[in-house]
């Protein structure tokens, strides 16, 4: 509503919550497909501020056109990602954060062909001398695809759904998940009328993968006929394929270049980025080391471990499914908690929905003797404020994470709500707070400090270490079982695969 009243799109916080990348360590990448099909019929593909290179192909159900097509773009994305055996440098396992390497697409609609090209090539068994680097191709975007689902991932940016994460649109939600319209509210000068016919106008043209039905019906339908009928006698297409390529080229590159766009206002806005983003950057690091690099490695030396490939289709392995579920999980757990010690509009919002609360220190003393002593402090709430609290809760001091207490008890007295909070973490450390002091220092009496909800994100990943581990506890059978026969998947290409479980894959008794 207040969008609607200043006639404009506003910042939803006071911070951006995403690493935004120099413009040569982010590749824009974006599809066209023919209407009922899932191989992309025209890619384009290149990093911010250079010249895309867009490449397609005169009938996208022609198998072996479209994995040339996938192979080439393959060759750039393998590299631009430095990925193990298709670069001289590839990504180490402990990476500086600088050394992140961003594909943006359009939309989530674009981040869907990442599984489609998963699905098609990670486990190929055609494309003739280009089988190796499609299977590679297959891996990546399956990994790619994956990862969008973990939150914080840095790695695989949708153009859309960032900026639909960084500002409030004076619209409905459905109409703000097209890339355009966003655009042209952002950028388009003027009052609320002026931004909102530039939108509508924008919204006409579609960003998804799937061109217009009416530009494929009437303009391109005919000229792959006449390609097909052209090659089938044996005649000259060339005509017929300069004109369907210059008809994608221009789809391609306005999708392109809106792509281009959000980058640019993103990477120039005014908003500092968050301080929590690079704690995200770590984790994302890792989760592409230990989810995608290390595997790359293992496939092409075994001497390093047996290679654990997941199937794009679905979740045939207990043990790696029920890994991943914790690892997202514990994603989910902790973001918030990396961003909303930088960025006061986050806080703002978790003091209104009650996770975070604010308060004023009335007493501190300490519990125990020796090396056991932790300090702990009595602190005063207003009760008519909005608040989850109960006892043994943990909560961490706004602005100084790594820090945690426990709610020990809570009284109410007439006007007041009385919380006793236990130091755990960091207790002899200074808090980054109004006076820089320790806990148990007594300066603290008087003092207003706020508190924000803690997460249980590290005990949720470590479980999902221990379901590796877990072959001998309970529930093995469920996780660590083992298939009597490996199971057969009719794939795309009419082939059938033989899917192995994770424990025959893990122990090194089948490659995939």
């Amino acid at each position: 509503m207040e969008a609607w009243q200043a006639g404009r799109p506003l910042q939803r916080y006071d911070t951006i919550h995403h690493a935004i990348m120099p413009p040569d360590q982010a590749m824009i990448v974006a599809f066209v497909r023919m209407a009922g099909e899932s191989r992309p019929w025209g890619i384009a593909w290149g990093t911010v501020g250079s010249q895309p290179r867009i490449e397609s192909v005169p009938d996208g159900r022609v198998r072996d056109d479209v994995a040339v097509l996938c192979a080439t773009f393959a060759e750039e994305l393998l590299e631009h990602l430095r990925v193990h055996n298709w670069t001289f440098d590839p990504v180490p396992q402990k990476p500086e954060l600088g050394d992140l390497r961003q594909v943006w697409l359009p939309n989530g609609q674009h981040i869907a062909m990442l599984h489609q090209l998963s699905y098609t090539y990670s486990q190929t068994k055609f494309g003739g001398e280009n089988q190796d680097i499609l299977r590679a191709l297959g891996r990546v975007a399956g990994w790619m695809f994956r990862d969008t689902s973990r939150v914080g991932n840095q790695h695989v940016i949708s153009a859309s759904q960032l900026l639909g994460d960084s500002y409030v649109f004076p619209a409905q939600d459905a109409r703000t998940a097209h890339l355009g319209y966003q655009l042209a509210w952002l950028t388009t000068q003027g009052d609320r009328d002026a931004r909102l016919l530039a939108a509508t106008e924008a919204e006409g043209l579609t960003v998804s993968p799937t061109l217009d039905p009416t530009l494929e019906r009437d303009d391109l339908s005919e000229l792959v006929t006449a390609w097909q009928e052209g090659r089938r006698e044996g005649g000259d297409v060339s005509e017929a394929a300069g004109a369907i390529s210059a008809i994608l080229h221009e789809e391609l590159l306005r999708r392109w270049k809106l792509t281009e766009q959000a980058y640019d206002l993103m990477a120039n806005n005014d908003r500092p980025m968050n301080g929590g983003v690079g704690e995200l950057v770590t984790k994302a690091h890792a989760e592409f080391w230990f989810q995608h690099q290390r595997i790359e490695l293992r496939l092409n030396d075994p001497s390093q471990g047996p290679a654990f490939v997941a199937h794009p289709e679905t979740d045939f392995h207990g043990s790696a499914a029920a890994s991943r579920y914790l690892i997202h999980s514990a994603a989910d757990e902790a973001y918030v908690g990396y961003l909303i010690h930088d960025d006061p509009a986050l806080f703002r919002e978790a003091l209104d929905d009650g996770r975070a609360f604010e308060s004023h220190v009335v007493g501190v003393y300490d519990v125990g003797v020796g090396r056991s002593t932790v300090p702990r402090w009595v602190v005063r709430l207003d009760p008519t404020l909005p608040h989850r609290l109960r006892e043994n809760a943990r909560v961490a001091p706004h602005g100084s994470r790594g820090h945690e207490a426990t709610i020990v008890e809570i009284g109410a007295t007439d006007g007041d709500l009385l919380v006793t909070v236990e130091w755990t973490g960091r207790k002899t450390k200074p808090l980054l707070g109004p006076i820089m002091a320790k806990p148990a220092d007594k300066a603290w009496v008087g003092v207003d400090v706020a508190f924000v909800q803690s997460d249980a994100a590290s005990l949720t990943q470590r479980r999902s270490q221990r379901v590796w581990s877990a072959a001998d506890g309970p529930g093995a059978w469920l996780t660590h079982g083992k298939a009597s026969a490996p199971i057969e998947i009719s794939g795309d290409d009419g082939a059938t695969d033989l899917v192995f479980d994770d424990v025959a894959q893990i122990a090194g008794e089948v490659t995939v």
